[in-house]
């Protein structure tokens, strides 16, 4: 099961470095097309808006994972070898709460976008409900994650203080 969600977050997170790069790319050239006195293409920054949300949420599955997302790891340092990995497993349990709390909240406006057919008005119609459905998807994925680091061998934080790259 582990390995399923592993491969998905590694999907993830390769699609949202792809779609990075797409934007890069549509960013030069839309500058470029405005060099030479080209009109461009206004859906490149709606795209770019729209990738900016997909893109956070579809890596942090894989951040949380990797222990990426940024934490002090000062007051684990300090603690008792024993009681900071009881600390950090809590601290896991915390952060799986808060994402299974967003899992509701944004499954339930994600629900309400599409039996209401809102939709986000731009250069483009884009029905809401395909922005909002990547927040379920992924808070999902990284309740899953922090659950690992619960129940685990593993505990989100090292216990030392310092960067570890």
């Amino acid at each position: 099961m582990l390995k399923i969600l592993d491969a998905i977050c590694n999907l993830l997170a390769i699609l949202a470095g792809i779609y990075l790069v797409a934007i890069m790319f549509g960013i030069v050239f839309q500058a470029t097309a405005r060099s030479f006195n080209f009109s461009g293409s206004s859906h490149i920054f709606t795209f770019s808006e729209y990738g900016l949300l997909y893109i956070a949420m579809a890596a942090s599955p894989w951040l949380v994972r990797l222990r990426g997302h940024v934490f002090i790891e000062m007051l684990t340092a300090a603690l008792p070898r024993d009681f900071g990995r009881v600390f950090s497993r809590f601290v896991a349990l915390l952060c799986f709460v808060v994402c299974a709390i967003l899992v509701w909240y944004s499954a339930q406006n994600t629900i309400k976008a599409y039996n209401f057919g809102d939709a986000d008005m731009r250069s483009l119609d884009m029905p809401k409900w395909l922005l909002l459905i990547s927040m379920p998807i992924c808070f999902g994925l990284m309740a899953l994650n922090f659950l690992r680091f619960v129940f685990g061998s593993e505990t989100l934080h090292t216990g030392e203080a310092g960067v570890h790259e």
